[in-house]
């Protein structure tokens, strides 16, 4: 396995939207939070792939095993159960979603059930801190910050999987990454306190990310990782790590600098969109996605970058913004 800093990193992404003009917009691609009198989402809804992807990413870090690699496989198996849910997703297209997540990602062995132990939410502390050790300064693109808020997120979902078995595996995934090191002292233009302002700075940088890539002068995991690393920074002040996420966003402007500068592919431009595609929220989506061949990380974006884009969405108002958002997010998962 390469090194996520020299891995190849131009893979088109996936996934479509209808393409801009279409006349839907933000209501049907880009849900408003839930109203006070609606019905909350349906928590049995995935909790079979929150909890194995829970087990899976308690082992990432075993001998053998890939902190980077497998918790990308991780992450996007406990992200389509939070995808499904906070989208609401009719039956039709949860179902399908799952059978690519089965088929694609629940293969590995590190899937195989933990032993039954008596639950401490206590022990979730030390996954709090481990992360603290290691969040300022930028690490493998961002992904301790990823997979970590992934799991808390998971861990408080489903409090009785905080077993001191599968948490000690999680906290040994994060330090796989790395603690210390000096931070910079540059502080990010937007804080992840102020959330409407920082998820509109996340989707400006996305923008200005994407447009490189589709002129040959950038690489598409600049865009797609803008989103989860922000997505995730959001995901941990809501979760209460207020200041947690402050410290992170140092990391995420680290890498925001990095994809400011893109990188050079040779002037080779990324293809048009086509007319129109379906989208993540359509059943066609997942069952075209279930016939392409991707790989381990490429498969695990399919999930995590739509799961991501439409989670950040939710709370962004700017409808100018949004439109120039769908005119692009095609090339978020279409794939080479």
């Amino acid at each position: 396995m390469e090194h996520p800093s020299t891995m190849p990193r131009r893979q088109a992404l996936g996934a479509g939207l209808f393409a801009a003009g279409s006349g839907l917009w933000s209501e049907v691609l880009f849900p408003s939070p839930a109203a006070a009198d609606e019905p909350p989402a349906d928590a049995a809804v995935g909790r079979r792939e929150i909890v194995k992807g829970l087990d899976g990413m308690s082992r990432v870090a075993d001998p053998g095993n890939s902190p980077f690699a497998g918790g990308h496989n991780a992450a996007a198996v406990i992200s389509s159960a939070f995808f499904c849910r906070e989208q609401r997703l009719p039956e039709e297209v949860r179902r399908e979603l799952l059978a690519l997540v089965e088929a694609r990602l629940l293969t590995s062995p590190i899937y195989a059930a933990r032993p039954a132990e008596a639950a401490d939410p206590k022990l979730v502390d030390g996954l709090t801190g481990d992360l603290e050790a290691g969040i300022t300064v930028l690490r493998s693109s961002g992904h301790n910050i990823i997979f970590a808020a992934t799991c808390l997120k998971a861990l408080r979902d489903v409090p009785e999987a905080a077993t001191p078995e599968r948490v000690a595996g999680l906290r040994r995934m994060v330090r796989g990454f790395g603690t210390g090191g000096t931070a910079r002292n540059d502080d990010p233009p937007a804080d992840p306190g102020d959330e409407p302002r920082f998820v509109q700075f996340v989707f400006e940088e996305f923008l200005t990310a994407i447009d490189l890539y589709l002129a040959g002068r950038g690489h598409h995991g600049f865009a797609g990782h803008v989103l989860t690393i922000g997505h995730a920074l959001v995901e941990l002040g809501r979760l209460g790590h207020r200041e947690l996420a402050r410290k992170g966003a140092r990391a995420y402007w680290q890498f925001v600098q990095q994809a400011r500068r893109g990188a050079d592919l040779g002037g080779r431009k990324a293809d048009a969109a086509p007319a129109r595609a379906p989208t993540p929220l359509t059943r066609e989506y997942w069952t075209g996605q279930g016939t392409r061949r991707t790989g381990e990380i490429v498969s695990s974006h399919l999930v995590k970058y739509p799961y991501s884009l439409y989670a950040l969405a939710r709370v962004l108002r700017d409808d100018a913004l949004k439109q120039r958002v769908l005119d692009k997010v095609y090339h978020l998962t279409a794939t080479t």
